[in-house]
């Protein structure tokens, strides 16, 4: 399955996220920022009971209820322009059926391209997963974590959630929807955006030309939760880990 849209970048979709980061509106379009750009209207009629998009319409028809955006991994050969054509593609690459410690799990495999001047600027692969399985209490982690080079809070608040929602058009409702959080889906508050995550990460982290970036969420965050968002250089970039308590949430690396 794949599907194509062709759209010009509005500056407004970097002034919106960039209000929910605290930062000035930039020039061009920051590393994972796509996120917030080409946003696909979608009608009411066609949102599942989730708040997403109605399985089956792009991606597959998946029984199971719950779904996560559980990795990324992207590259960047160029900065997207606002003001410019944009060509976003997207394409159901993969679907696989893994089991699980609490049942079995689907992982579905999005690429993503988006093009301007006839030229590739970034490419993203997603996995997301779907699952039935009840969610596992978060536990601490019994492995010592590194050293840090920097690290930087962030609180977290229904408000900032719902702000980062409406600057990248999720619909998602665990991450707004509290009774339809904890009593559908079993989580015990609004849970934060893994995107988001990973933008504090890369906010955190000290300015370098980037290459290619790519996180794994393991952990949910949930708001009323303070982030941070943390690591250290390595030869070629930087490892990048998230911790809320006594866990780690995210890890991720950057490639300079």
């Amino acid at each position: 399955m794949q599907r194509r849209r062709t759209a010009v970048l509005a500056a407004s979709d970097l002034a919106r996220l960039a209000a929910v980061l605290d930062r000035p509106t930039p020039d061009e379009v920051p590393p994972a920022w796509h996120w917030g750009c080409l946003a696909e209207p979608i009608p009411r009629a066609d949102l599942g009971p989730d708040g997403h998009q109605r399985r089956g319409l792009f991606l597959p028809a998946i029984e199971a209820p719950r779904r996560m955006f559980a990795a990324a991994d992207m590259t960047f050969a160029g900065p997207l322009i606002p003001g410019l054509e944009t060509e976003l593609v997207e394409t159901v690459a993969k679907i696989e059926e893994k089991p699980g410690a609490s049942g079995p799990l689907t992982f579905v495999t999005v690429d993503r391209t988006f093009s301007q001047a006839g030229e590739v600027r970034v490419t993203e692969r997603q996995t997301i997963v779907y699952t039935a399985a009840p969610r596992a209490p978060r536990a601490p982690d019994a492995e010592a974590r590194p050293n840090a080079e920097w690290s930087r809070e962030t609180p977290t608040d229904p408000v900032l959630l719902f702000a980062f929602s409406a600057a990248t058009s999720n619909s998602h409702r665990i991450h707004y929807d509290l009774p339809y959080t904890t009593e559908v889906e079993g989580y015990p508050g609004l849970v934060v955006h893994g995107p988001l995550i990973a933008l504090l990460l890369l906010e955190a982290m000290p300015a370098r030309p980037l290459k290619r970036f790519s996180f794994r969420a393991l952990k949910p965050a949930f708001a009323g939760e303070t982030i941070a968002a943390k690591g250290h250089l390595t030869d070629d970039g930087a490892a990048l880990w998230a911790e809320v308590d006594e866990a780690v949430v995210m890890k991720a690396t950057a490639t300079f």
